[in-house]
């Protein structure tokens, strides 16, 4: 793996190409915001700017002036998109065409084009921007899309944490509130497709970075399968790994293999996280999780589908060549999406990301693996050790 960049150089760059606002609180924790980006956050830190860098970032798109149409993968920890990538509904194909690699593309709304900033402070910024997006049955979407990007500070964090930082443990914890509202005419009908938010924290991988995802316990009959992960392939327990006893799926996020795993309403729970052994930083997302589904969760396969409201609620993607023998990254996400949103005309929907970072003392570390994920640091780095 090569040398990462810290913080600093992260930052130093991005700054070469594109505006930023450096949101900070009080202990100099911060995160890199780029509005042009969608309002994205591009990166963040525990400790300043030599700290370690979190987001995985994407040096050669940035620096390449000419525009890809099928993405412009510029990176970043808090990413916001639209779903369904895929199915009947899809706004990632154009009506009908054949859902593959070739004919896909992202909506350049998700993409290429900038969010307005409203506002901002040096805690928080507010975006804002209309967007019009049609999906595979031709349905036009009329939306007004809200986003308020913040960082929090160490009480906050300890307050969302259900715990106090332990003694020599450094933190980060950003967020993005999510708004959807139908600036339409007409209601959002699930016979036509359903949008659905979908957040996207990229990071940079490691031989040793351990994707942790919390599933509801239960009778299969009645919750359905643990894990869908053959999305790529089938995976092997080299790298995906699942324990009925403790309620957790382990993927690992080394980059090097296109791969991916996805949890449905009825075994999600409202946070994920991953432990990266190799730079010793424990990563943790929360989000809101509905206790109403509605018509479901936007099915994201690249295919016609039996079922298109029977997706995920949290994904986890690990980058490797495609067919074509390429690859974006690498990198690895936590994803997190909001239910598919049959919003009647004027009304909104409002999906929260949250992100923590925590490097430093490493049996402090432990106890907040241990709280969180009811696991040791140790236990889950055995988990794909000699293998």
């Amino acid at each position: 793996m090569a040398k990462l960049r810290n913080y600093s150089q992260d930052l130093e760059f991005i700054k070469q190409y594109e505006d930023v606002i450096v949101l900070e609180n009080s202990s100099h924790q911060q995160a890199v915001v780029v509005p042009k980006w969608q309002g994205r956050i591009m990166t963040s830190t525990t400790r300043g700017a030599q700290g370690f860098s979190y987001g995985w970032v994407n040096y050669k798109r940035i620096a390449t002036t000419t525009v890809d149409p099928k993405i412009n993968l510029f990176g970043g920890e808090d990413r916001f998109w639209i779903s369904p990538e895929g199915s009947q509904f899809s706004f990632f194909f154009e009506p009908g065409a054949v859902m593959d690699l070739e004919h896909w593309r992202t909506p350049p709304q998700l993409d290429m084009q900038p969010f307005e900033l409203v506002e901002h402070d040096q805690r928080q910024a507010v975006f804002r921007q209309p967007m019009q997006l049609m999906n595979y049955q031709g349905q036009v979407f009329e939306m007004l899309v809200d986003r308020v990007v913040k960082i929090h500070d160490d009480a906050s964090t300890a307050e969302f944490l259900g715990m106090p930082l332990p003694p020599g443990v450094f933190s980060v914890c950003h967020e993005s509130q999510n708004s959807v509202t139908n600036v339409g005419d007409t209601d959002w009908q699930a016979a036509h497709g359903l949008p659905s938010v979908w957040m996207l924290c990229m990071n940079k991988p490691s031989d040793h970075a351990t994707v942790i995802v919390p599933f509801r316990q239960g009778n299969s009959d009645e919750l359905g399968g643990i894990v869908t992960a053959d999305y790529f392939g089938v995976l092997d327990q080299t790298r995906l790994q699942i324990s009925e006893e403790s309620g957790l799926i382990y993927f690992l996020g080394d980059g090097k293999l296109r791969s991916k795993l996805g949890v449905a309403f009825p075994r999600a729970v409202n946070y994920l996280g991953a432990w990266d052994a190799e730079n010793q930083c424990l990563t943790i997302v929360q989000f809101n999780l509905p206790d109403d589904p509605g018509v479901g969760y936007a099915n994201n396969l690249w295919k016609i589908v039996d079922n298109p409201y029977g997706g995920d609620v949290i994904n986890s993607y690990n980058d490797g060549p495609d067919e074509s023998g390429g690859m974006m990254g690498p990198f690895y996400e936590l994803e997190t999406l909001s239910p598919a949103l049959a919003l009647s005309a004027g009304s909104t929907y409002t999906h929260l990301h949250r992100t923590f970072h925590l490097e430093g003392d490493r049996q402090g570390l432990e106890r907040v693996a241990q709280h969180t994920f009811g696991q040791s640091l140790a236990e889950i780095e055995k988990v794909f050790s000699g293998v």
